[in-house]
């Protein structure tokens, strides 16, 4: 896509771009990026599984072998029981008020 003088192109976040200015078109130009905090579900998501880092179940190390392995099922079941059950007793309204404060600071880009 070719911009003329005093267009701008938004390009959603994860999307691949290179930004090109042809040596022939004489004129200076300038390709800022800007950083908007998104906020998704998934995000969200993140801030519910992260109160679970409380949890000394979830916290337990699983032997590489584990991983590899025929349990490595049982494993995963084993863990979605206890992030469930986590989940059911999360006090949400609690949460929230954490939530809202990290969205006006978390400065980080993980989603």
């Amino acid at each position: 896509m070719l911009l003329e003088p005093g267009q701008s192109l938004l390009v959603p976040r994860g999307w691949i771009h290179n930004p090109l200015v042809p040596k022939d078109g004489g004129k200076d130009s300038v390709h800022l990026t800007f950083a908007i905090r998104e906020r998704t579900p998934f995000w969200l998501a993140e801030q519910l599984l992260g109160s679970a880092i409380e949890d000394p179940e979830l916290r337990r190390v699983i032997r590489p072998g584990d991983l590899l392995g025929p349990g490595l099922p049982d494993h995963l079941d084993q863990v979605r029981q206890r992030l469930v059950d986590h989940l059911s007793g999360v006090d949400v309204a609690a949460l929230a008020e954490q939530v809202s404060r990290c969205a006006l600071t978390d400065l980080e880009y993980t989603t």
